[in-house]
């Protein structure tokens, strides 16, 4: 065994201490009774401990027994907490076993002393996230203060004679790669130990490419020493959003002939340099386009949720995104693994957020800077193997019109380049057009909101119209040139806030897509490296004045759930015809299993047919409480994707009052549910109200009897009373479904991406009349 882990994640006990009487009680005891404390699964924030809990700051306390097996007893043991927000002190069997007060940020502690081998073992953590003076972010913040253990605890059993910070840069070079290692060796033995550190280098695949031995060192006890090598690696491609090839270096301790530990680190070989030209990536110029991502989850809050982070990276690299500002706090681990495997350059961000400088007190005003430069050094140590990181963001939007605030920003942005001289160090400003201070940094960042409405004393706004907000960023960008010849351009937020379903107005959907559009107008100087909307999707934010007490942000492309907004359909267009992402496909075999999406529309509702129920049959509305009867239907009818749980308020979520009018169940003579139709809408698709028919299915026993037919059919008329045309969406295996509702009226729509592959499968399969006739 070299390396052993144990999850300590699943259930744990938890408890709130809104009156802090949690330490005088003793909880942290290993005797505590705590059989009346809530079981929760973990990952798990204050807001699931209790209810009412969303906007909670105070303290709550987590428990859990484990064991540890015997052969761990001559191991070093630490348990590792991934993210805890903010404040978090450990006991071990009722002992001091630590503490930690950087929010976001991993920590290990050691605790082998404290166990009981062999045996049962309690751990207790008390947890608080209150806003204080002279921390990071302290007092300010523009995210919900989530407090909770956020992310993932392991408890982890080393041989005291170990490796620590390993750290790979690679570089392109001729025939491969350059690769730099450097690797911290540490002997916590009581005795001196002859340490060798060899590496492997292999492709994902795992096949060699490199071996080299870095050759013996002898470690007194208690002693370290950094090894350093130089490697030339043929066969190594360069990193790119193109081509995000990744490599691993397996490391390898050996003493006394025996492997003493082994370590894989992931890598990519790449090259970002800042010119007064733009951003060069591996020697070829590159335009940024991306968006700001809160680390949020409709699911899970702030907790942990990596399949929700894919999505939303996945959906961002489709939409013409290279580029993902992981704002404003070092995200969970992984998500910058992900940036890593799907081509996402990226920017990572420690929350130094609205930073007032001697306003909070001299110090306090120090302590912050101390609890920045600590949380810089722990995050760049933590992230710096990531090819896709690209940026060292120290700050976002202080008042840099405070010269305290000014020279601290430029001191930590000098420590991201001590520390990590291969990447760009930046501090992200609002203050930029009275009080620039970019003179340290290697990209000058700035974040404006032009469009949005000036307020009056009466609490009116008014918009500027479209030519004034690009005229806005064509003129302030300049003057900002002029000031910073040598230093590219980087937009990190410009955006537009939104409600949902809501247009024709200033916080309208198409007010959004109207502003976003009307300023990406004015970033077009060769000197802007880049443009990233604020922000992906809705998030919640401190239950504070900031719009009237909204208390989700809404300057969301896609809400909360990821509904997506006109908006985003806005962003998507520019972005991929910025980076000129063509759309049309060219082997059909590329199209997934259920093939191609696609949607079909009716221009009018006129002359539908009309087709009765066969016998025995007939149809209902939807009433409260029965999407579990809905998602169970349509798991037993669909044949190509997975049907979640959560499917239904996925889709309905967004009015579900109207699901009882406009989502329907086709029942038997008993009155038994076995199809499903619902006539949707959608208040802007192409611009239009349109009624939508949505998630039409039937159980598979009750298939081919009519039941689809006369279903469209009610869908259609009910349809016709709300709407004057109509459109669907569906995939292109589903032909008996595409047949039906050609039959019905319904034609492709042939401006969508791939519309001509996509058809002409299906006009081949089907010969129907409706499709002969169109030029695919």
């Amino acid at each position: 065994m070299t390396r052993a882990t144990l999850d300590l994640t699943g259930l744990w006990r938890c408890q709130p201490d809104v009156c802090q009487e949690g330490e005088r009680e003793r909880y942290y005891a290993a005797d505590c009774d705590v059989r009346l404390w809530r079981e929760v699964s973990m990952p798990a924030g204050f807001d699931r401990i209790a209810p009412g809990m969303e906007s909670y700051e105070g303290v709550c306390w987590y428990r859990r027994s484990f064991e540890v097996p015997e052969s761990w007893r001559d191991k070093l043991v630490v348990v590792r907490f991934e993210g805890v927000n903010y404040h978090a002190r450990a006991w071990v069997n009722g002992e001091p076993a630590g503490e930690h007060a950087d929010g976001f940020l991993r920590f290990d502690l050691p605790i082998g002393g404290l166990l009981r081998y062999g045996a049962e073992n309690v751990l207790a953590v008390r947890v608080d996230n209150e806003r204080r003076q002279g921390e990071v972010p302290g007092m300010e913040r523009g995210w919900r203060t989530y407090g909770g253990i956020l992310r993932e605890v392991l408890l982890i059993a080393t041989d005291r004679l170990r490796i620590e910070e390993p750290r790979i840069v690679g570089e392109p070079a001729e025939q491969g790669g350059k690769l730099s290692l450097q690797v911290r060796l540490v002997n916590g033995r009581d005795e001196e130990a002859e340490a060798e550190l060899a590496v492997v280098i292999a492709d994902s695949d795992g096949h060699g490419l490199a071996r080299h031995s870095c050759g013996a060192a002898a470690l007194s006890a208690g002693a370290h020493a950094v090894v350093q090598a130089e490697l030339r690696v043929d066969g190594i491609r360069p990193w790119s959003p193109d081509d995000p090839a990744l490599y691993t270096a397996r490391l390898t301790l050996r003493a006394g002939g025996e492997v003493v530990d082994e370590l894989d680190v992931r890598f990519g070989s790449r090259r970002i340099e800042a010119t007064d030209e733009g951003l060069l990536l591996n020697g070829e110029p590159i335009f940024l386009t991306g968006f700001n991502r809160h680390e949020d989850s409709p699911r899970t809050g702030m907790c942990t949720d990596l399949e929700t982070a894919r999505r939303d990276l996945e959906e961002m690299k489709d939409a013409g995104c290279n580029f993902v500002r992981l704002c404003h706090y070092p995200h969970h681990p992984k998500e910058p693994d992900l940036c890593d495997e799907l081509g996402l350059l990226a920017m990572a961000e420690i929350p130094v957020y609205w930073w007032k400088g001697l306003e909070e007190g001299e110090e306090n005003c120090a302590l912050k800077l101390q609890a920045a430069r600590r949380q810089l050094t722990k995050m760049i140590r933590r992230d710096w193997n990531h090819p896709s990181l690209i940026f060292w963001s120290v700050s976002n939007e202080t008042r840099e019109d405070l010269p305290e605030v000014a020279e601290g920003n430029a001191e930590l942005v000098r420590l991201a380049k001590e520390l990590d001289p291969t990447r760009l160090a930046v501090h992200v400003s609002s203050h930029w057009g009275e009080h620039p201070h970019f003179e340290c940094d290697d990209v000058v960042c700035v974040n404006a909101y032009p469009s949005w409405p000036t307020w009056g004393s009466s609490g009116e706004g008014r918009r500027p119209a479209r030519e004034e907000s690009t005229r806005f960023w064509t003129d302030s960008l300049a003057r900002l040139r002029k000031r910073y010849p040598a230093k590219p351009i980087l937009v990190t937020e410009f955006g537009y806030p939104c409600l949902e379903d809501v247009f024709g107005t200033a916080m309208g959907e198409d007010a959004q897509a109207e502003a976003i559009e009307a300023e990406f107008a004015g970033m077009t100087a060769p000197y802007v490296c880049g443009a990233t909307i604020w922000c992906w999707a809705d998030h919640p934010w401190p239950e504070e004045a900031f719009i009237r007490y909204v208390t989700t942000s809404p300057f969301g492309v896609l809400t909360r759930r990821r509904r997506k907004l006109k908006g985003f359909w806005t962003v998507r267009g520019l972005f991929r015809a910025r980076q000129r992402i063509v759309s049309a496909v060219h082997v059909e075999h590329q199209a997934p299993e259920a093939g191609w999406l696609v949607e079909m529309i009716r221009p009018n509702l006129d002359d539908i047919p009309q087709v009765a129920f066969p016998p025995g049959f007939g149809i209902r509305p939807m009433r409260p409480g029965e999407a579990a009867v809905w998602t169970d239907i349509h798991r037993d009818a669909e044949p190509y994707i997975t049907i979640t749980d959560g499917l239904f308020h996925d889709q309905f979520g967004t009015d579900l009052p109207a699901t009882h009018r406009r989502c329907f169940f086709i029942v038997d003579g008993r009155g038994v549910a076995v199809g499903t139709i619902s006539a949707w809408y959608s208040r802007d698709f192409k611009g239009r109200d349109h009624g939508r028919i949505h998630w039409v299915a039937t159980r598979r026993a009750y298939q081919r009897r009519g039941l689809g037919r006369a279903g469209l059919s009610y869908g259609l008329n009910r349809l016709a009373e709300w709407h004057e045309r109509a459109y669907l969406t569906t995939q292109t295996q589903r032909l008996p479904a595409i047949k039906m509702y050609l039959d019905f009226g319904f034609l492709p729509d042939l401006e969508q991406p791939n519309a001509g592959v996509a058809w002409r499968s299906v006009r081949e399969a089907l010969k129907h009349p409706a499709l002969e006739e169109l030029d695919l």
